[in-house]
């Protein structure tokens, strides 16, 4: 593909340059290859111009001038070149696809897989990317990242394409939006579930955060959005977003509304009037985060065309989310597995699991290495303050010591609370006592890693499920096999 196809403004000199392969690792590079300077926390690809080219970048995209032998097209932004230039590569594919992006702290994955399923009962041919997998047409593959890189994003959504999908619907993280992965992809509609603190050893401050989630909700990003209206941020949106705007929710004035909400083990019910059409919503997951999640997806189909009657079914036709408040029932007492990491996850799924404990609930967590610490003391506290027993223990500690990790997440565990609480580094240890502790009626909560199929210790994903491993130890007959 011709380089004048690939970056906006190219020189006239090097527009004709055939471009075979888009990279922005130097040593990816090679002959034929666009090679793009990326600025990271830890390394700045303009360091690695020089290399690209003796590895035989045909050319180079930068911010500044580099040393690198080759021709060189620098821009204001080597992101968002980098991004719209993989679009253009796959012959810009999100174009003539109905595009969904949704943001948030929680509940992104669950409002996913409930429009894909709206729309699939209004007859669209469905692709679906975030963080459990890329899915369409019958294929699925894990994901590498809740957003893929350009490259992967836009490759994707060219075979999606091919295969005849109609429409995408996506999880756009906010290390995504801050990172300008998305450029070059406009969203039909776009949707917002809430903000809550995560990810602060990369934003630093909420503020920060705040800021790439509100990126999405722009003129040439998103052509329309819905947005929680009980949240914060999306009562900024409501009255900011240079686009039309959805609100949803339960507590402030709202185009679309839940009342009467009804929950048990088998799920919840309630009300909704979406913009005036009522009705009543039958879901298969239990809690009031699961309103939310259920609202937005039918604000956002709303706003897509999408009628009433193929909104109740497609919300009452899903029946599970892979990693999200999965359960496994067993003659004495039942496990519920969940994604739930933050401080406000494991509140709200500690607390909608409450509504109907008929005995204890024995919760299992740990906290992530190498990311946001602060937030470590606040799910020790929410955890063992709701829980009537707590094991905390190793999520994903990538580099960090899992001891290390704990004790940080211990020390937010009240005084009158640590009796009730264990620590074990060996996640597979502490699922062992949980289950071994677990009496007639209790709920085992798992939280943390969902449906995740690694942990990730010193650099090496070990493979590892949650479900598998608890299945493996239930059919044994015995949690100390």
């Amino acid at each position: 593909m011709k380089l004048k196809i690939l970056i906006k403004n190219c020189a006239v000199e090097y527009g004709d340059i055939e471009i075979t392969t888009l990279c922005h690792e130097a040593d990816k590079a090679k002959v034929g290859s666009l090679f793009f300077c990326l600025a990271g926390s830890k390394s700045d690809g303009h360091d690695f111009a020089s290399e690209a080219a003796r590895l035989g970048a045909s050319a180079v995209v930068c911010e500044r001038k580099t040393d690198a032998d080759c021709p060189q097209i620098i821009v204001p932004n080597t992101r968002a070149a980098f991004a719209e230039a993989a679009s253009a590569f796959y012959g810009n594919p999100s174009r003539g696809l109905k595009m969904f992006g949704i943001t948030g702290t929680n509940g992104k994955t669950t409002t996913s897989y409930v429009l894909a399923e709206i729309l699939r009962e209004a007859g669209e041919e469905v692709g679906l990317i975030g963080t459990n997998c890329i899915r369409y047409c019958g294929h699925s593959e894990s994901a590498t990242l809740t957003t893929p890189d350009p490259v992967e994003l836009n490759a994707a959504l060219r075979k999606m394409k091919d295969c005849g999908v109609t429409s995408v619907v996506m999880e756009v993280s906010a290390h995504a939006l801050a990172l300008d992965k998305i450029c070059g992809i406009e969203f039909d509609v776009a949707g917002f579930t809430n903000l809550s603190q995560d990810h602060l050893d990369y934003f630093g401050d909420m503020e920060s955060y705040a800021r790439a989630k509100e990126k999405l909700f722009h003129n040439g990003v998103c052509k329309c959005a819905a947005v929680n209206a009980d949240d914060a941020l999306g009562q900024k949106l409501l009255r900011e977003s240079d686009v039309p705007v959805l609100g949803y929710g339960t507590m402030n004035p709202a185009d679309v509304f839940g009342i009467d909400l009804k929950m048990s083990a088998e799920g919840l019910s309630y009300i909704i009037n979406l913009s005036d059409d009522i009705g009543e919503v039958k879901f298969a997951l239990p809690g009031r985060f699961n309103m939310y999640n259920t609202l937005c997806a039918a604000a956002m189909a709303k706003l897509a065309g999408v009628g009433f009657a193929e909104i109740l079914h497609g919300i009452r036709s899903l029946k599970r989310v892979d990693g999200r408040y999965n359960v496994i029932n067993t003659s004495k007492f039942s496990v519920i597995i969940d994604f739930a990491h933050t401080d406000d996850g494991l509140w709200n799924i500690i607390t909608s699991v409450r509504e109907f404990a008929p005995a204890r609930i024995i919760t299992v967590f740990g906290c992530g290495g190498n990311r946001d610490r602060s937030k470590r003391k606040m799910m020790g506290k929410v955890a063992s303050e709701l829980s009537d027993l707590t094991v905390i223990t190793s999520d994903n500690p990538r580099y960090e010591e899992p001891s290390d990790i704990i004790a940080d997440t211990f020390e937010g565990v009240p005084e009158n609370k640590r009796g009730s609480v264990f620590t074990e580094p060996d996640r597979k240890k502490a699922l062992r006592l949980a289950l071994d502790t677990a009496e007639s009626g209790d709920i085992v909560l798992v939280a943390g890693k969902g449906a995740e199929r690694y942990q990730e210790i010193k650099g090496v994903k070990y493979e590892y499920n949650d479900e598998e491993y608890i299945m493996s130890l239930l059919q044994n007959g015995s949690a100390n096999d």
